[in-house]
């Protein structure tokens, strides 16, 4: 894995030495999403966090991230900590997973397109037939 990482530029570390529960960081990505209408620049920063500098995505590391990418950290842990917030995610992971069978999952123009790690030639030709 460290050397696929880094043949794109991804340093993976390997600092963190365990796994998380990934409830609380989806829930913050549907904060940045509602505050902020995207949350890539999050989204970058949680996995930088986790896979390179070994950072642990509790909820004050969380906010603290948040906050990095310019988000307001107490509004972020007030959406990590509300269970309507919660269960709108985990609703929406229910949903979800009906129709999801790997990661990364790719959808386009709304319609679930493949899952998986995917080669250029796959990208190219689902791109090509949003086109249409």
């Amino acid at each position: 894995m460290k050397a696929m990482g880094a043949a794109d530029g991804i340093n993976f570390t390997g600092k963190c030495d365990r796994s998380p529960n990934t409830l609380l960081s989806h829930v913050l990505m549907d904060f940045a999403h509602k505050s902020t209408g995207s949350n890539n620049a999050l989204a970058e920063r949680l996995f930088q966090a986790y896979f390179t500098d070994g950072i642990y995505p509790d909820i004050a590391n969380l906010a603290t991230l948040a906050a990095e990418v310019g988000l307001d950290a107490d509004a972020a842990r007030a959406h990590m900590a509300d269970p309507k917030a919660i269960a709108a995610v985990q609703a929406e992971v229910r949903r979800n997973s009906k129709s999801t069978s790997g990661v990364p999952f790719f959808v386009m123009n709304g319609v679930p397109t493949f899952s998986g790690a995917q080669d250029t030639d796959a990208f190219i030709s689902a791109f090509a037939q949003v086109a249409k």
